[in-house]
Order: structure tokens, then C-alpha cells, then sequence
């Protein structure tokens, strides 16, 4: 099947993804970390694409840009490929090192770049690794102290300067975020999908709301990409329920 064309942003904001291929390790060693981040220096100065956040991971790469030229493609391609080179050079790998396409999403409100930014600071305690701030491979720091890849100024106005940037990173009440890369969720995900899409609502207060209550948050919840089997198995609500709330929120 075709794949469609990149939603585009009004502000020119994007959250970048790159995966390795088939989700292979993509960073072996701290030198592979600091051979990325060399390649994002020199991507920087080619192209007007600005990286507003960014954090590398074991087997894939977040970054939040701003593209106002449109360049982003070609930013990435130097990027991916430059990095490709280094690491098949430096460990023998033979074959592709990122998968063959990177996930764009388009943002499309201040609410959301925020948001945004806090879900790829955030990264690695949402794996299990570390708190944002133990953490070695983010922006974290530039945003606290001299930035070096990432412009910070844009995010520290919106928030109220470096205690505000501390203040959003660590609020526990923070609403949730699932940046939606697929028509379809996949289980893996759904569960975090489903609960930035009704937030504050929670699935557990779900069956006993009131029907028409309970029939917004569900269809918010197919909008969100899930199916009907993943809303029935998260919520523990009956099949012709959930198409009759869906249904019912259509018309």
C-alpha cells in the first residue's frame, strides 16, 4: 500500500522519530551517542532546521524541531545516513541501521509543543531507565544550564524560565501524551493512547458514568485510533455499547 503524504504544521513545529531497523540497538557505546550528536551539530548548520528538545535512546531517536523552510526531509536524510555510515564503519553491521522512513508528527498548538517536549524529555523514565535529569543522552541540561544543540529560548518564555521548565518536566499531575503515529494503535500502546485521550477522565470510572458522558469519552477514544476490541478490553465494556456511543457521537 501507497503511504500517504506527511501531515503538515501550521507553526512548523515536528516531533521527529527514528527507529532503528526492525528495533535494533542503534547506540552500542557512549561514543555512538557523542558520533549522533556531532551529526546533529552539522545537520544544523547545513539546513534552517532548528531542534527545539531531543533524546536518544538505546533503539531510537526523539527530536522536536522547527522546520520553517520546510527542509525537514533532507535534514533527516543527512542525519540518518551520516549516522548510518559511522555505525556499520565502526561495528561491521552490515544492512540498514534506521528504518526506511521517520515518523513525523505535525504539532499544531503551543499546548501540544509543550506537551510534546515534556513526553521526549520525560523518555527515559517512561522506559524504566531514569529520572529526565539523571539522564545523560536529552536536552535535560541545555534547558538548565548553556544549551548546545537545542534552542531553548522559545520553551523557557512559554514557561516561565528555567524554575517553570523544572516545575512542567516534574508536575505529577501533568496530562498525559501519546504522540499518535499510525492510523491504527497498537496493543503495545493502547493503553497510553487511551488514557491521553480521555484525560482527566480515567477508563476505570468509564462504566459507571452516565451514558452520555460515558459515550463522548468512548468516541474520543475511537477517534484516538483504537478498536473497538481494544476499548471493550481496556474499559470492560460490552461490544454493542461501545457501537452504540460511537454511533450515537457520528451523527
Amino acid at each position: 500500500m501507497p503511504r500517504g503524504p506527511r501531515k503538515l504544521s501550521e507553526l512548523g513545529f515536528y516531533h521527529i522519530i527514528m527507529k532503528g531497523a526492525g528495533n535494533q540497538v542503534i547506540f552500542e557505546d557512549d561514543a555512538d551517542y557523542e558520533a549522533f550528536l556531532q551529526v546533529l551539530r552539522r545537520a544544523r548548520e547545513k539546513y534552517s532546521v532548528s531542534v527545539l528538545a531531543w533524546c536518544l535512546m538505546s533503539n531510537h531517536v526523539h527530536l522536536l524541531v522547527d522546520d520553517p523552510k520546510g527542509e525537514l526531509s533532507s535534514f533527516v536524510h543527512l542525519v540518518t545516513t551520516t549516522y548510518a555510515r559511522h555505525f556499520n564503519d565502526r561495528w561491521g553491521h552490515v544492512g540498514h541501521v534506521f528504518s526506511s522512513r521517520f515518523t513525523s508528527v505535525a504539532v499544531q498548538s503551543d499546548e501540544q509543543l509543550l506537551v510534546t517536549m515534556r513526553y521526549i524529555i520525560c523518555n527515559p523514565s517512561k522506559a524504566g531507565l531514569s529520572e529526565p535529569g539523571a539522564y545523560r543522552w536529552s536536552s535535560y541540561s541545555e534547558y538548565l544550564g548553556t544549551p548546545d544543540i537545542s534552542e531553548t529560548g522559545l520553551i523557557l518564555e512559554m514557561v516561565g524560565g528555567v524554575p517553570g521548565f523544572c516545575r512542567f518536566i516534574d508536575d505529577p499531575e501533568a496530562a498525559p501524551y501519546y504522540p499518535r503515529t499510525s492510523v491504527r494503535v497498537p496493543d503495545e500502546d493502547a493503553i497510553e493512547a487511551a488514557a491521553a485521550a480521555i484525560w482527566p477522565e480515567s477508563l476505570d470510572s468509564l462504566k459507571t458514568m452516565e451514558p452520555q458522558r460515558r459515550a463522548t469519552n468512548l468516541h474520543r477514544l475511537a477517534e484516538a485510533g483504537l478498536s473497538l476490541k481494544q476499548i471493550g478490553r481496556l474499559t470492560g465494556l460490552g461490544r454493542y455499547v461501545i457501537e452504540k456511543a460511537i454511533h450515537q457521537n457520528c451523527v
